[in-house]
């Protein structure tokens, strides 16, 4: 008794498949139309399986190789394979094992030369029919994002669909917008990555990858590359941004701050002069620490030297009274500056694209890529002009003495004004008659005796 089997495969990269419904009840037809009866065929099934995968990575496929039936019937060719070297494939096994390969079409019979040779020049336009279809799915997508077009899937975080002339594009979505703009500057201003992601609703890798990628400029990526025009150049802008160039600079950079630890805070338990005292031999800075009884203490690392903190400290408070505490606070706070250091990077990437496209550019585009390239020099030229990163620091006096700031302030606002004034601390041996050594290392002092001593001699 001859064995069949009928073979259905649906492939989700065709929109136009017919469904295993109409496979099947064609299968079902041309089994009964050529004396075979449908109901003892077994059928073996792939569903969601490309034609272009090899043979023995379909499950349907395989298994009905491993059954060796005597007839094997499929919709199309196609059915079978959609690459050529695929179907070869499949043809030799079933001339190794006497197995007839069918259609309902009956466009393939491989029990005949005609028919191998038939089946194998439809096989190679299946593969190019598919070749195609991949083609202008790729050139499809391309033409949306040379165009700023939104292709398909959720929009990014900050933003929504919405669709003009029969297309999809991005607009700001002012809610989420908002959200991102408040979780950036909570990030500038000492906040962390993990914190600021909390405001925005996202997970942190979620939140990280968004703020290294260039969605919030308006930018997109296409396989780790900056989607730009058709001149190779230019960004497309997919939507307005969300966040301008000087932001996102700032957030990478307090992002690197942050990992490298440059930005990492003072513990709070360290003692009033961390930072600012060393030991006499080894020059090492000095770590907080307790003694035995809990009393705080200011010792080397390498054990050294060791103090009390409340010594240390005392003698501190008593030289900068004596030294600054009749002076007259002053407040410095920042003005000016004018940092175009974000347009300035992405000037100069621009400019490395109109670079890499006038290494290959023919005759015809070149002067294209050069009034592109003297258009940019002028806006670079422009934004170097008007380039001032320098911040000015203007000393306004607060209307009281230092010694009235210290008295007023708490443990961080003293070791600020220590700090401002250049402490530098050494503790020496026990067997030194005065173990500490202090120094103050403002970097003005040295300015500041000679302007005194040219106003002398003025007068």
């Amino acid at each position: 008794m001859t064995s069949t089997a009928v073979y259905l495969r649906l492939s989700r990269e065709a929109d136009d498949s017919a469904s295993l419904d109409t496979q099947r009840a064609a299968c079902r037809r041309w089994l009964t139309a050529n004396d075979y009866d449908p109901d003892e065929a077994a059928e073996y099934i792939d569903n969601n399986v490309s034609g272009a995968k090899p043979v023995e990575e379909r499950p349907g496929l395989r298994t009905l190789m491993a059954s060796r039936p005597d007839v094997v019937v499929t919709w199309k060719l196609d059915r079978f394979a959609r690459s050529v070297a695929e179907f070869l494939r499949l043809v030799a096994w079933a001339e190794s094992a006497g197995i007839r390969l069918a259609t309902t079409d009956n466009t393939v019979n491989t029990t005949t030369p005609t028919g191998r040779m038939v089946a194998t020049v439809l096989a190679s336009l299946a593969e190019w029919e598919r070749g195609m279809i991949s083609a202008r799915i790729t050139e499809g997508h391309q033409t949306r994002r040379s165009q700023g077009r939104w292709g398909a899937g959720r929009a990014p975080y900050g933003y929504r669909t919405v669709r003009r002339d029969g297309a999809a594009y991005l607009e700001i979505d002012e809610e989420q917008a908002a959200q991102v703009r408040l979780a950036v500057q909570e990030l500038l201003n000492e906040g962390t990555v993990a914190g600021t992601a909390r405001t925005t609703g996202l997970s942190e890798p979620q939140w990280r990858r968004m703020l290294k990628a260039p969605t919030f400029r308006g930018h997109r990526t296409h396989k780790g590359t900056l989607v730009v025009a058709t001149d190779g150049v230019t960004p497309v802008q997919f939507a307005e941004p969300i966040l301008s160039a000087a932001e996102l600079l700032a957030v990478r950079q307090r992002m690197l701050d942050l990992a490298t630890g440059a930005d990492r805070a003072p513990r709070q338990a360290a003692p009033l002069c961390a930072g600012m005292s060393s030991c006499w031999r080894c020059d090492g800075r000095l770590n907080g620490g307790t003694s035995d009884k809990g009393v705080r203490l200011y010792k080397c690392k390498l054990g050294h030297v060791t103090i009390y903190a409340a010594t240390l400290d005392a003698r501190v408070e008593e030289e900068f009274l004596k030294v600054w505490g009749g002076f007259a606070e002053v407040a410095v706070h920042l003005e000016g500056g004018n940092d175009l250091s974000a347009e300035m990077i992405e000037a100069r990437e621009q400019a490395a694209r109109i670079g890499a496209q006038m290494a290959t550019a023919g005759p015809l585009m070149v002067s294209t890529y050069e009034e592109m390239s003297a258009n940019l020099e002028a806006a670079y030229a422009a934004l170097l002009a008007a380039h001032d990163p320098e911040v000015r620091e203007v000393a306004e006096p607060t209307g009281r003495s230092m010694g009235d700031a210290w008295e007023a302030s708490d443990e961080a606002g003293k070791r600020q004004l220590l700090s401002s004034m250049g402490l530098r601390v050494v503790l020496h041996p026990k067997a030194r008659a005065d173990r500490l050594e202090i120094d103050w290392r403002r970097p003005d002092l040295e300015r500041d005796a000679l302007d005194d001593v040219e106003s002398q001699e003025t007068e």
